[in-house]
């Protein structure tokens, strides 16, 4: 994973002159939300675009290192149709400078020094944290967690790329395809995987014992899964 700092004005440059047009913007938006890779031919639909027009776009995102470039199989035969989904270059772009995520990994090891880096502590501190949150919003129902369509926009505003289900048996599955502390969690997965599954039992309103990890993406999985068992 490439990492751009603010200093790389270069690079800042074309992060700008991609993402400056306000149609480009709008496609980057919908790439990003969109539950699998899009083709040209999707976005120019979806944006009243010729398909020329709308690729030119994907392609300078592309350049900007915004997106990343796939292929999806033609279900009618021929060649493999081009697809585009969000790239995983970070981008830090503060000032003045801040260091959160030096501090973070420095407080993830303070923890541990401490003895207090077991995973059963990190869940119980995230519940606390995830129940605050649920709390705190508008959205909150009877046993003061929030409903999956909250728990999704809650997710979205977090910056995750989030889909939230309820299977028939009402179990909750929340699907996340990024992972917002990536760095941290692939040097602590026990610890920030943990503070991340509580948080979510938090915002559910569910207890830890609910809850069952499936995939992580800091264990290298496309999405982080999770499992939450019906709701009294």
């Amino acid at each position: 994973m490439n990492i751009v700092r603010q200093w790389d004005l270069s690079t800042l440059g074309a992060l700008g002159g991609a993402l400056g047009d306000p149609t480009r913007f709008a496609i980057y938006k919908h790439v990003v939300a969109a539950p699998e890779p899009v083709s040209a031919s999707d976005v120019a639909v979806v944006f009243g675009l010729h398909r020329t027009v709308a690729r030119s776009h994907l392609e300078k995102l592309t350049n900007a290192d915004l997106l990343v470039i796939g292929t999806r199989r033609n279900p009618r035969g021929g060649r493999p149709a081009k697809v585009y989904s969000p790239s995983t270059t970070r981008f830090d772009i503060q000032l003045p400078p801040r260091r959160y995520q030096t501090l973070a990994g420095a407080l993830a090891r303070l923890a541990g020094l401490a003895d207090l880096s077991s995973a059963a502590h990190a869940e119980a501190l995230g519940h606390e944290l995830g129940r605050e949150a649920a709390a705190g919003s508008p959205g909150a129902v009877r046993n003061g967690g929030l409903t999956p369509d909250d728990v999704d926009t809650f997710l979205r505003d977090m910056g995750c790329s989030p889909r939230v289900t309820v299977r028939d048996d009402r179990t909750v599955v929340v699907e996340i395809g990024n992972c917002v502390f990536l760095e941290v969690a692939r040097e602590h997965p026990e610890l920030v995987c943990a503070l991340d599954g509580g948080m979510l039992c938090g915002l559910l309103g569910v207890e830890p014992a609910a809850h069952r990890r499936i995939a992580s993406v800091a264990e290298g999985a496309p999405a982080c899964v999770h499992e939450f068992a019906a709701r009294d």
